[in-house]
């Protein structure tokens, strides 16, 4: 199985020969050789490298929309291989598509961003102002959506990272993915001092000061 934008590939016609392996990502490991020294020095970056995968495919149909096909092998996107996990990516090959039309078989090159998440969101009501979250099976940091409902100044802890946020009146929505805060759709940014939550594979603890009537921790378990 593989889904490109949400879009399993036999649904256009498209049948894939071998899905491929998927490894660890490489992680990105400065190394420097020094006059004098024995060996290398290392610097461990803490981040992980993209990686390609390659998909040999050929038509199952004889008539394809050629257009519909370029259309839709294009551009930037999710890439699953499971319906269940999904990795972001972009199409890194040049199609030569007078040749898929020659032989009805092609190769499609996905260069893919390391870490992958669930396709499934989950969702975490906090109950009490000193709370704690337990995230199971994740294996890399999760950039939550948090949903709350509060008035006046409040003051969230995550993981000992503490936020605040000014003058609050309703509902609103932190997108720690994209850093930006809406309240009633429009931006209001400017009420947040510091910065936004990560979480974290196993325990989460959360702390609050303030009046909240409402806060739910949406997330996508991510992985290596």
């Amino acid at each position: 199985m593989v889904i490109w934008k949400g879009i399993e590939f036999r649904k256009k016609g498209i049948i894939v020969e071998k899905i491929p392996k998927i490894t660890k990502a490489k992680k990105k490991i400065d190394v420097y050789e020094i006059e004098g020294r024995n060996g290398f020095l290392s610097v461990d970056t803490g981040v992980y490298e993209s990686f390609v995968e390659t998909i040999e495919c050929h038509f199952n149909e004889q008539k394809i929309d050629i257009n519909v096909i370029k259309e839709f092998l294009d551009g930037y996107g999710t890439l699953s291989f499971d319906g269940k996990t999904e990795y972001t990516a972009i199409i890194q090959n040049a199609i030569d598509f007078e040749k898929v039309l020659n032989f009805r078989s092609f190769v499609v090159q996905f260069l893919v961003n390391p870490i992958s998440e669930d396709i499934i969101e989950t969702e975490y009501t906090v109950l009490s102002d000193n709370d704690v979250l337990n995230i199971e099976n994740a294996t890399a940091e999760m950039y939550p959506i948090i949903e709350l409902a509060g008035s006046g100044d409040v003051s969230i802890t995550i993981n000992g990272k503490t936020f605040n946020l000014k003058n609050l009146d309703g509902d609103y929505i932190l997108d720690s993915k994209y850093k930006v805060i809406t309240h009633n759709g429009i931006n209001v940014s400017n009420q947040m001092q510091y910065d936004f939550p990560i979480l974290k594979p196993g325990e989460n603890t959360i702390n609050y000061i303030g009046s909240i009537s409402n806060f739910k921790i949406k997330f996508r378990k991510a992985y290596l």
